[in-house]
């Protein structure tokens, strides 16, 4: 099998990131997951967020470096792909980078992708959009990419802190860029009691995206609080604890308001 790891001096793009030397700092690997995307995915979980997610259920993936993680190079990951490309293929599947953030090991992410694509294999870049660069590494990235799945958590700016824990201009921005280059994106949306299942954050999320035609669908998301246990294994309070799901009613309603700017709903 080709090797694709890249060599520190090959890589031009080394300096002022992460000092990226061909290798990521991986979470898990999940060899069959259904939820990441279209048909079977192979997901990689990468290591490292910069949001706080009230309701997030890989609480666990937020440090860089732990002591669980692992450093994986393109070519060991590759290694797993390709044992499972046929069963990924024929349910049309492929490959999903998700976390965490895998924007913030985008150059990783921007060489797994480009092996993948030499495959025919379908890439799906999971993201809350937090692109610290926008440079030739995320554009070759962004061709080698699929399918976007973007999260937009919350429009509303001072909601979004609450719940996320800091501004969401950079996502907001990153979705703007992903309109710019008709990128196919789908996005997704966390129906959370209290915080995003309002008609006034529902029309605020179909007004921002109304306009933008590289969004093929909205992915409606009802809160659940399977991953409260990670809290507490990492010290943390879960602060959403006794928050029960939404109501179908809700999520129901919500899609309706959605549809009203034009866009295809899936729950």
């Amino acid at each position: 099998m080709q090797t694709y790891t890249i060599k520190a001096e090959e890589n031009p793009h080394r300096e002022g990131h992460r000092g990226y030397h061909g290798t990521g700092i991986i979470h898990s690997i999940e060899s069959c997951g259904t939820v990441d995307g279209p048909g079977l995915r192979f997901v990689l979980f990468m290591q490292g967020c910069m949001m706080r997610c009230l309701y997030c259920h890989n609480r666990d993936t937020w440090d860089m470096h732990t002591d669980k993680a692992q450093e994986m190079t393109v070519e060991q990951v590759m290694k797993q792909v390709l044992s499972y490309r046929h069963y990924l293929k024929a349910t049309g599947g492929g490959v999903t980078a998700t976390g965490g953030e895998p924007l913030l090991q985008y150059e990783f992410i921007r060489d797994w992708f480009k092996a993948c694509w030499e495959y025919n294999i379908h890439t799906c870049l999971d993201t809350n959009g937090y692109a610290l660069h926008y440079d030739g590494i995320l554009d070759d990235l962004l061709d080698h990419t699929n399918l976007v799945m973007l999260d937009l958590k919350q429009i509303d700016p001072e909601i979004h802190k609450v719940l996320v824990g800091i501004p969401n201009t950079k996502t907001l921005k990153f979705a703007r860029y992903l309109a710019e280059r008709n990128q196919p994106t789908r996005v997704r949306y966390v129906i959370v009691p209290g915080y995003t299942d309002d008609d006034h954050s529902a029309h605020l999320l179909g007004e921002f995206i109304g306009d933008m035609e590289n969004i093929e669908t909205v992915e409606l998301l009802p809160y659940h609080e399977l991953g409260a246990h990670k809290w507490e294994l990492c010290g943390d309070e879960y602060k959403l604890k006794g928050v029960k799901p939404p109501p179908k009613e809700t999520v129901l309603h919500i899609k309706e308001i959605l549809e009203g700017y034009g866009k295809n709903i899936i729950y």
